[in-house]
């Protein structure tokens, strides 16, 4: 059992680990050549000892620094310590007293270009690195005058090829094509400003052999680790699960008490990026972008409503559009284990009589009578459960539609709606399509406003109000259902 815990351990740590698919592919050959450009922040140390830790080598690799020490390396990637091993060759850290393998790190920062080049030719001649990354080359090329410097990188190239090494050059500049035509793959990293948040996109320019489906992706550099993300792909929300199959398996989740400030919605790292969770008696707005599937939404709700059922309290889902009611228990059943645990759901189902759109100019009687019927119902069960459940919190879903028609009849008749149900429930969610105009006019009441969007056909989680950094969506479904983690985009 615990050889098993390990090993899941292990995979959680390396699916941190993900580089784009084209450039996987290319860096897994015996031999090439890489160029990796940016301009300084943008992660390019970060994507070379990433392609490390990708590839799992630990050992048999020559890094070369120019611009700082191995020492600061180790202080800036603590989770290099634990990849690389103990140490072959060490060196007391004067900044904490640690030992850290330096043996394959190279301290260049004083060299002069000549020695250095002779060392790095002597690797190469002597196989003792398979992988050889420079680290930046612009501070050696730039002591050399552009006769030795094109020989020089001619050399190198030879040399590497000849000793089936793997080398990467990191350059400051990516205006600089000197050495463009010679090398075997070029890459640059890239940043810019989207609505104060900034994204980072890395650029697949060439790599020789492989086919570039994609030529660029989103990427973070969360925990000192390069990530990129995959494109959408709806199907991938869709769910098998029967409700056959035992759920008592499923993870902790994380749980909120009724004298707490903010309610925690499952996911720490949008809770953490909240100051705590959603807070405690707000109206939520869920948007979605129009070309993003309602599946998703379903199987982001999941997990909030788990924390509802698992404290025991109980959920009032109204009809979200696009969306068939019965079908969200589909998504929330890998969640629950018991029948009190699903009789703590309760669903709306909607009124045929209320359908369409909500235009009270002209509306016939029977319509009109469905939506008074439909809030009175609304407030009833809303008062009947908080007897039933006096010590619980209260969650309720629904979407802009329902609410149209709610706030509509509720204006008319002089009662607002907004104020009933922010003093009756703990927790409100209203989920729109961002072309939906109810969604403008929530916007400027909800306490909280997250939004699905796309971005270079990646989807992110973003917060509008308040005003956060991206989150990037990652679907894992290898338990038969689809389960979302939010990932910092940083």
């Amino acid at each position: 059992m615990r050889t098993n815990v390990k090993s899941s351990n292990n995979e959680q740590t390396e699916k941190l680990v993900h580089i784009p698919y084209e450039l996987m592919q290319f860096v897994q050959r015996n031999t090439y050549s890489l160029l990796i450009k940016g301009y300084a922040g943008t992660g390019k140390t970060t994507l070379s000892l990433t392609i490390l830790r990708a590839l799992k080598i630990k050992s048999n690799f020559f890094y070369i620094s120019t611009r700082i020490s191995p020492k600061q390396l180790f202080l800036y990637y603590p989770w290099l310590d634990k990849f690389v091993g103990r140490p072959k060759v060490s060196e007391p850290n004067e900044l904490s007293g640690r030992d850290y393998n330096l043996s394959s790190f190279e301290d260049a920062r004083l060299d002069e270009p000549e020695s250095l080049f002779e060392r790095i030719t002597n690797q190469l001649m002597d196989v003792k690195a398979p992988i050889i990354i420079i680290d930046s080359w612009d501070a050696i090329a730039s002591f050399m005058d552009k006769e030795a410097r094109l020989n020089n990188e001619r050399v190198l190239q030879t040399w590497r090829e000849r000793a089936g090494a793997k080398l990467i050059f990191i350059s400051e500049d990516p205006k600089d094509t000197t050495l463009d035509f010679l090398v075997d793959g070029i890459i640059e990293l890239g940043q810019k400003y989207c609505d104060n948040i900034r994204i980072r996109e890395i650029f697949l320019s060439k790599l020789r052999g492989v086919m570039i489906n994609k030529p660029s992706y989103i990427y973070s550099l969360n925990n000192g680790i390069f990530r990129s993300y995959d494109s959408y792909k709806p199907a991938e929300f869709i769910t098998t699960v029967k409700s056959s199959i035992a759920f008592n398996k499923i993870e902790h989740l994380f749980q909120s008490l009724p004298e707490d400030h903010y309610i925690a919605s499952g996911y720490p790292e949008l809770d953490i990026t909240l100051g705590g969770g959603f807070p405690k008696k707000s109206i939520i707005l869920i948007e979605l972008d129009s070309d993003i599937n309602a599946r998703v939404i379903m199987t982001f709700l999941a997990r909030i409503m788990s924390n509802f059922v698992r404290m025991c309290s109980p959920i009032l889902l109204q009809p979200i559009d696009e969306v068939d009611p019965k079908a969200v228990m589909a998504y929330l059943e890998p969640y629950l284990s018991t029948n009190s645990e699903r009789g703590l759901v309760k669903i709306f189902l909607p009124s045929s009589k209320a359908k369409g759109s909500c235009d009270y100019n002209g509306t016939s009687r029977s319509k009109w009578d469905a939506f008074e019927k439909q809030f009175e119902f609304f407030h009833d069960v809303i008062t009947k459960t908080r007897q039933e459940y006096p010590n619980k919190l209260l969650l309720n879903i629904m979407g802009g539609e329902m609410f149209q028609k709610m706030q509509n009849y509720g204006e008319i008749n002089g009662i607002d709606l907004m104020p009933f149900i922010k003093a009756n429930t703990d927790l409100s969610i209203v989920v729109v399509r961002h072309s939906q105009d109810v969604g403008e006019r929530l916007a400027g009441v909800s306490d909280m406003h997250v939004r699905f969007t796309m971005i270079n056909g990646t989807l992110f989680l973003q917060s509008l109000v308040p005003h956060t950094y991206l989150h990037a969506i990652v679907i894992d479904i290898s338990s038969g259902y689809p389960k979302i983690k939010l990932e910092p985009i940083v």
